[in-house]
């Protein structure tokens, strides 16, 4: 009797019909995302392709002095390095495990062999990037039109969307350069953040209390994407 499939987590698996999935899964391994590590920089080849299947990665834009701004969040709902599909694929952010997790990771050149052979593995890359470019499109505005408080509740709603729990590890550091503002303005807005009940704030260390209040403060970009996620999803499905 054939074993049975691994229960995956990630959306773009989870909804491939049987036989696209047998193209991938002989070549499918998980893996352990460890919080910081690098799975790819500006300008080099990206390996590997990764279906996020939980935890959290970053993708960053960096500035010559060294600065950084998030430009989008990868979950379940993801894939990195889709382009991978279309030959030598060089990154253009840094992608960065924001928090532990896990994720299916194939070679590129055995995703590309399987993309070859299958029009729905194709219509995954297409969906996949469109799905990217969408999170990303979406970030750069927030980033320009709404307040830091807003961000940071839409942010802290987005990795709760993603983990397994109400507790979400982070530094202050990390979460300033996330959303390009100082560290005294990310202390200051979590002050407010855990004086009106929403969340705890200790130490790098976010505990979320009031989901609900924290939807009502956050910016519409939460609601709208998650639109676009079941929209692109279900293209697939």
């Amino acid at each position: 009797m054939a074993d049975n499939p691994p229960p995956y987590r990630n959306l773009f698996l989870k909804v491939l019909p049987p036989r696209d999935l047998a193209l991938l899964t002989p070549a499918l391994q998980l893996v352990e995302l460890k919080q910081g590590e690098v799975l790819a920089e500006p300008n080099l080849p990206v390996p590997d392709v990764t279906f996020v299947d939980s935890g959290m990665v970053s993708l960053l834009t960096t500035m010559q002095d060294g600065r950084a701004i998030e430009i989008a969040t990868l979950g379940r709902e993801s894939i990195f390095g889709v382009l991978s599909a279309l030959g030598n694929h060089r990154s253009t952010v840094r992608a960065v495990v924001q928090i532990d997790g896990a994720g299916w990771q194939i070679r590129a050149a055995d995703f590309r062999s399987a993309v070859d052979r299958s029009r729905s593995l194709a219509h995954l890359v297409l969906l996949g990037s469109e799905l990217t470019l969408a999170q990303m499109q979406q970030t750069a505005a927030c980033n320009a039109l709404h307040s830091a408080e807003r961000r940071l509740c839409r942010w802290i709603l987005q990795v709760h969307d993603r983990i397994d729990g109400d507790v979400i590890e982070l530094t202050q550091d990390f979460l300033a350069q996330m959303l390009a503002v100082r560290r005294p303005t990310v202390t200051l807005i979590a002050q407010d953040l855990q004086n009106a009940g929403l969340i705890r704030y200790r130490r790098g260390r976010i505990t979320i209390l009031d989901r609900t209040g924290l939807e009502k403060l956050a910016c519409e970009c939460v609601d709208e994407m998650r639109s676009k996620t079941r929209h692109i999803i279900a293209e697939l499905a």
